[in-house]
């Protein structure tokens, strides 16, 4: 029998919404520049430009990102908590040693962003795009991905338990080696995955499977013929 936490850490996720405060103030440069130890709170980030900075252990709690440009900054052990982003652009972002903590990233473009060695927890991505995204050696904990493009998005080494991804496309997505167990797919395009066999243990959609089955026929060298 699997031990409880075991249980607990591969539940189906249930983000928790953020908490923003009341009143924000209106971030603004060079003030709210990103800078090393920086410590960010209650700021509406608005439309800045944020563009190819480079911060490290700088701080963000209860701040909102409505078309902010964070393309192509470098972060590492950056601290977001209780955020809201919308509409932001984070292409080309490298986070490393990171957390993410009670977001939600809405109508974002995250294409090209790394993400290494992060903890991502009470996380929704809607209607985002984060194709060619790296998530690697990672740990996704109560995160959903809906409505998402996540074509070539590489999940090696990270820990995805209980992720719920719903309405996603995944084509030529990566998992190599990913600890997949209860994650959940509904609606998803699984086209031409790699690493199938590291998802032992997810929930598929009957809708999804022929995806999945072509990739682990691949993975295991099966020719399918008419």
């Amino acid at each position: 029998m699997p031990s409880p936490s075991t249980d607990r850490s591969a539940r189906p996720a249930r983000p928790k919404a953020p908490t923003l405060p009341a009143e924000l103030t209106e971030a603004d440069l060079p003030e709210h520049d990103l800078v090393d130890e920086g410590f960010y709170s209650a700021l509406a980030f608005g439309g800045l430009d944020l563009t190819d900075r480079t911060a490290d252990d700088a701080e963000f709690e209860g701040c909102t990102f409505t078309h902010t440009r964070l393309t192509g900054s470098a972060l590492r052990r950056v601290l977001m908590q209780e955020a809201d982003l919308k509409n932001a652009d984070l292409a080309g972002v490298k986070v490393r040693d990171g957390s993410l903590m009670r977001a939600t990233i809405r109508g974002s473009r995250l294409t090209g962003a790394v993400w290494s060695a992060c903890v991502i927890r009470d996380v929704v991505f809607e209607g985002c795009r984060v194709d060619m995204a790296s998530f690697g050696y990672s740990t996704l904990k109560d995160v959903v991905f809906r409505d998402c493009n996540l074509a070539e998005a590489d999940f090696q080494e990270a820990d995805i338990r209980g992720v719920r991804f719903e309405g996603c496309t995944l084509e030529r997505a990566r998992f190599h080696r990913t600890n997949a167990a209860k994650a959940r797919f509904s609606d998803c395009d699984l086209t031409d995955i790699s690493g199938v066999e590291s998802l032992r243990g997810v929930s598929v959609k009957s809708t999804d499977a022929q995806g999945l089955l072509l990739a682990l026929a691949n993975a295991m060298e099966i020719d399918i013929e008419d």
